[in-house]
């Protein structure tokens, strides 16, 4: 009779694997044999592999069991990243067993799974995560956490931070025995920092902050440390929770009529604005407008001039301050006004919350007073011969005005 079953015992139980199983279950052992424990690809080797098996919890055990039989760092790397698959599933004592046989030859951090419930809920009660968030010249935002883990004892420190104009998103997950460490690594990082300050931030936000960063991001190419520490910040992500500066700042109505309050050249110095620059393609017709203004050809007052220059940013604010763009913007006033809060700025807490709240309520931005400057911004970097021109043009007499670029702006 021929063999159709593969059969592995499990105390006095016997789990059945198909041929097609076996085979499958041999490719996998084959895989792991030639992996680098510490290399980078086995992280993310893991990932996709415990992707695979999450809803096959039979052959997870088979793995584990079979692994756990002769023991090896690859072995327990892959025990730690399938126990989950196995312990909501009906072969915990198989989990268990393997726990154990890893444990006996010095993998401690298994003797945790063998551990009563009770005692790793009380120790989880004195681990818990932290966050932070720092502003960086040259960075969306830098974002840190140190989250404990509950199999190998210790803490991972997750970094994140986009930067290149969202074409790069810098994620490393590093492994941490003592909260000291992290400490240290804070004073470290807050000397790039702006003010050499950070903030803490709930862990919550923290992942916000990751998985906003993922969307904003323009290459969308996973990698192992990404996807780690996607796994690690996503049992923190509450996506409809709103941004932490909800629960500091109260609530403003009608944030248009505070637009007076602002000192918005005050509230924006030091801050990078390069991440909410518009594209000289998109500025270009407003741009070509904006010069016609003064053409030789027309006899047009200054004064007219000017208002006209105005009319044409309000004009564009509301035309390109619009979708992704618009939730761009909101977010970045809605972290400034969080950050200036934190770090007892009140004044440019409450002008940043001011420009956050209009963004956000989709009421006209138009006359948003940051939104106008970042226009302003954005058309001298993209053309700064015309402002220079222009510049040179506002220091001689009234009579000797000649401009060739003719930017009139306020």
């Amino acid at each position: 009779m021929s063999r159709k079953q593969d059969i592995t015992k499990k105390g006095k139980e016997h789990f059945a694997l198909t041929p097609r199983e076996s085979h499958e279950l041999q490719m996998i052992l084959d895989r792991l044999a030639v992996q680098d424990p510490e290399g980078e690809s086995f992280e993310g080797y893991l990932h996709s592999l415990g992707n695979s098996l999450s809803e096959r919890p039979l052959l997870a055990a088979v793995l584990i069991d079979r692994l756990s039989r002769n023991p090896s760092r690859t072995g327990f790397r892959t025990f730690q990243a399938l126990h989950k698959t196995i312990e909501a599933s009906a072969y915990k004592r198989n989990l268990k067993q393997a726990a154990y046989r890893f444990s006996q030859k010095g993998f401690k951090a298994a003797e945790q799974i063998l551990a009563p419930e009770k005692v790793v809920l009380i120790q989880g009660e004195h681990r818990k995560a932290t966050a932070h968030l720092f502003m960086v010249k040259g960075t969306m935002w830098i974002v840190s956490a140190f989250i404990p883990e509950t199999l190998q004892g210790g803490y991972a420190l997750v970094t994140a931070f986009l930067e290149d104009d969202f074409a790069t998103f810098n994620v490393r997950v590093a492994e941490s025995r003592t909260q000291k460490l992290y400490r240290d690594y804070l004073q470290e990082l807050s000397a790039h920092a702006i003010d050499s300050r950070y903030h803490e931030i709930p862990p919550w936000h923290a992942a916000r902050l990751f998985f906003e960063m993922l969307d904003f991001w323009t290459a969308q190419e996973s990698y192992a440390q990404l996807e780690r520490a996607r796994d690690l910040l996503k049992s923190y992500h509450e996506p409809d929770r709103k941004p932490y500066v909800y629960d500091l700042m109260p609530e403003i109505e009608h944030p248009e009529r505070h637009f007076s309050e602002l000192e918005i050249e005050k509230l924006l110095e030091g801050m990078d604005l390069s991440w909410l620059r518009f594209g000289k393609e998109e500025l270009s017709p407003y741009h070509e407008k904006i010069k016609a203004l003064d053409s030789p050809l027309l006899v047009v007052p200054r004064e007219v001039q000017i208002e006209r220059g105005v009319d044409l940013l309000h004009d564009a604010a509301e035309s390109l301050c619009t979708g992704a763009k618009r939730f761009l913007y909101e977010r970045f006033f809605e972290e400034q006004a969080m950050a200036f809060k934190l770090s007892g700025a009140e004044d440019k807490a409450h002008w940043a919350w001011i420009i956050a709240r209009n963004l956000a309520d989709q009421s006209s931005v138009g006359k948003n007073p940051a939104v106008l400057q970042l226009l302003r911004y954005s058309l001298s970097f993209h053309w700064n011969e015309d402002f220079t021109s222009a510049r040179k043009t506002e220091e001689t007499p009234e009579r000797e005005r000649r401009t060739e670029s003719g930017i009139i702006l306020p």
